[in-house]
């Protein structure tokens, strides 16, 4: 049966997908100049125009690959929402899963979202909605969790949660992406552990 005028075809999402897998590992090459629209095309084996067809302008390819990986981290987001065991097991729970998270690949998406939001206006608000945000809001959530509980102190669990990744973040950037591990080595996973239990110290009842 002829498909409807304007309906996508049946290994559209499919394409998509398989596009974007290698826009995202084009786009966190660290090479200089930010990939053009001829450069991102390229990568991905296909011409401009179906870039363009897909995503649109430029920004939205960056705007795809983050919302891709928002989709793909769901079940991990659900995770960190909630608590696991006592305050101090729950937080060195979370502060390891976010080095093993960065390890597995979220890495070179935080590495995108900074790179693309610093030097392009638009890319900035994809990175908060996406991929940072949403961070923030589980750490939010299992902290209110530990609050609800009574083994955290009463605070602005908003503050909280940036305080807690922030330092995760930038330690597994330092080693990572900013080649830090050739030039001052840092045990991630001690510093993870030293992280929480500090963490644990400054916000307990």
């Amino acid at each position: 049966m002829a498909r409807t005028t304007g309906a996508k075809g049946a290994h559209h999402d499919a394409r998509r997908a398989a596009l974007l897998e290698k826009l995202r590992a084009r786009l966190a090459e660290g090479d200089g100049a930010l990939p053009s629209m001829r450069e991102l095309a390229a990568a991905a084996g296909v011409s401009v125009p179906t870039i363009t067809h897909y995503f649109g302008r430029r920004e939205g390819v960056v705007e795809a690959v983050l919302a891709a990986t928002q989709a793909d981290g769901a079940p991990h987001l659900a995770r960190a929402a909630a608590p696991q065991g006592d305050f101090a097991a729950s937080m060195a729970a979370l502060a390891a899963d976010i080095v093993e998270g960065h390890r597995q690949g979220l890495g070179d998406v935080h590495v995108i979202g900074l790179r693309e939001g610093l030097h392009r206006e638009g890319s900035g608000p994809a990175y908060l909605d996406h991929i940072l945000e949403p961070t923030l809001a589980a750490v939010e959530s299992r902290l209110a969790a530990h609050q609800a509980a009574g083994d955290m102190r009463a605070c602005d669990v908003r503050t909280a949660a940036l305080a807690f990744v922030a330092p995760l973040v930038l330690a597994a950037l330092h080693q990572q992406a900013l080649g830090g591990a050739a030039m001052r080595p840092l045990n991630l996973d001690d510093f993870a552990r030293t992280h929480a239990e500090a963490f644990v110290r400054g916000w307990a009842p």
